[in-house]
This record gives C-alpha cells, sequence and structure tokens, in this order.
C-alpha cells in the first residue's frame, strides 16, 4: 500500500465521484478505479459501492477513510518537518561551551537564535575543550568552541573565527591597579595570579597567561588555578589576586570588576574564539548559529 492509493481513495470518498475525483487528482479516471481496486484487494474489504445511482462508502470504508486521513496527515508534517531541518529551521542543536570564555555573549546569541528559529530545540553542555572535542566526534553535540592556538585542531574537525576580543587585564574596583589607565604585564607580574580551570588538570587558561609573560621575556609569581566560574570571579572581586581575560567574557558583566587595557602590544593579546564542527557535517542548523553570533558580536 502507497500513499498515492490513500490520496486516491480519500478524493473519491470525499467527492463520491470517480469522475470530479480523477480531474482534482488529474489522474484519468480508468487508471484512478484501478488504484481503489487494488486498496480494496490489498485492504480486503471493499471500501466504495458503485451503482448507477453513485458512489458511496461502505462501513469499511467509513471506518478506512478516518485512518487515511490521519497518515496522509502525519506524512505530510513529516515532509515539512524534513523540509525545515534541511533548511536549519527544525532539529536540535547541542552546544559545548566553557562558560567563562562564552557565557558574556551566548545568552545574547540564543535568544537571537530562538526568535529567528524558534522550532529549534538549543541545549548548552558546559565542558573543557577536550572533553567538546570528543563530543563532537561522537555527536554528542553539533557545535563547539576552543581558543585560537590553544592546541592543534583535530583533521576531522572544521572551524571558523566567530570572535576577537583583546585581553585585559582584570582587577577588582578595590584594587590598587585599579587607579591605573592603562596595566603592563610587569605590574601584574607582581600580584597574584589567578587562572579559571573547568576542571582539575585542566589549565588552558594559565598556560596562556604564562604564554604572554614568557613571550616577552618577563617572570612572574605563582599562577593559583581557581576551579569553577564564579569562585573565580569571586575571588576577582574581593581582589585576592588579578588575571588575564578576553573582554568578551562572562567576566565583563561584573560591576566589580574593571578591565584594564594592557600597555603591551601584540598578536598574542588578542583572543580569536573558533567554532567547531564535524568536517563534512556542517548542518545548516550549525550555520544558522554561527550567523547569529556574527550578528550579536560582528568580527568588524
Amino acid at each position: 500500500m502507497e500513499l498515492r492509493h490513500l490520496r486516491y481513495f480519500v478524493a473519491v470518498a470525499e467527492d463520491l465521484n470517480f469522475r470530479k475525483a480523477s480531474e482534482r487528482l488529474r489522474v484519468a479516471q480508468p487508471a484512478l478505479s484501478s488504484q481503489i481496486r487494488d486498496l480494496e484487494y490489498e485492504v480486503g474489504e471493499k471500501l466504495l459501492d458503485r451503482d448507477t445511482g453513485g458512489v458511496r462508502l461502505t462501513d469499511a470504508g467509513a471506518a478506512f477513510l478516518a485512518g487515511a486521513r490521519l497518515t496522509l496527515a502525519q506524512a505530510q508534517q513529516s515532509i515539512e518537518a524534513a523540509r525545515e531541518a534541511a533548511k536549519g529551521t527544525r532539529g536540535q542543536l547541542g552546544i559545548g561551551y566553557v562558560a567563562p570564555l562564552l557565557m558574556g555573549f551566548m545568552p545574547e546569541c540564543i535568544k537571537a537564535f530562538r526568535g529567528r528559529f524558534p522550532l529549534v530545540e538549543v541545549s548548552l553542555h558546559e565542558m573543557p575543550i577536550p572533553d567538546q572535542l570528543e563530543a563532537l566526534r561522537s555527536g554528542a553535540i553539533q557545535l563547539g568552541f576552543m581558543v585560537g592556538g590553544y592546541a592543534p585542531i583535530p583533521k576531522f574537525l572544521e572551524r571558523v573565527v566567530v570572535a576577537r576580543s583583546p585581553i585585559r587585564a582584570v582587577v577588582g574596583r578595590g584594587h590598587r591597579l585599579a587607579r591605573m589607565r592603562q596595566v603592563s604585564l610587569a605590574d601584574l607580574a607582581r600580584e597574584p595570579l589567578l587562572s579559571f580551570s573547568v576542571r582539575k588538570n585542566m589549565v588552558v587558561h594559565g598556560e596562556l597567561i604564562r604564554r604572554n609573560f614568557a613571550s616577552r621575556k618577563l617572570k612572574h609569581g605563582h599562577i593559583k588555578v581557581i576551579e569553577g566560574a564564579e569562585t573565580f570571579r569571586a575571588m576577582l572581586e574581593s581582589g585576592m589576586g588579578v588575571s588575564l581575560v578576553a573582554e568578551i567574557g562572562s567576566l565583563s558583566r561584573s560591576p566589580d570588576l574593571l578591565f584594564k587595557p594592557l600597555k603591551e602590544t601584540g598578536e598574542d593579546l588578542t583572543l580569536e574564539l573558533l567554532a567547531l564542527w564535524v568536517r563534512g557535517q556542517a548542518s545548516p542548523m550549525v550555520a544558522n548559529f554561527i550567523a547569529e553570533i556574527g550578528r550579536v558580536l560582528p568580527l568588524g
């Protein structure tokens, strides 16, 4: 039994006239009659009574009509869902992220994306970058983010730069450096340095800080690794240390923190944020979300 059999039967059942149904369907009347006979043979019951008085539904035909209409409606819904998914306007989009790096703008991006594509279900998964790479490989998420230059990107992934942000010194409002218009790395070297970690032994942020000092042959003190975004922010706000962070991060929303331009310059003092997806699997949903980031946070 094929969908066309159901469409033909429903048309005849609604018109109760083979000629009118054939005209509506743009199918020759003999072919329509043949298809209805095939359907009745497959069902094993007579669905339509035909005589000189016209066409009428049998009891079996009336019962079959309700199911045929439901099946056709469900098939149409499936077709529409498939077309919407192909355009990226329906489906499920899993996104991996690191909180301090993305949460400064991610809520705004999701809000804008949901406004344009309300039928896409977005799920966020906070995880360190190595876990994001594995989740991308397994299909657990469709989009991940990492800092450019952090590590080699696996060959199975594609990437694009979605944001660039200057790295700033971040200090609490009551800190002695808060009065300065610009801060040098030498100023920070004399302060307790804090780095953020999603998980123990995940010291990406700390390594980036070390590189900034090492590339300028500057020594720094101990870098204390803080696990958890809220603890990291609270320690900075209370003046228990200073750090280097990208201006686009979630810390930029804190009224108790100040972001000071650095006196030093260099490419390593600009953070590039990369969006990652599996090579050859760039779904329209992924492309639509990346485009939305571009609207919220233009590269300039």
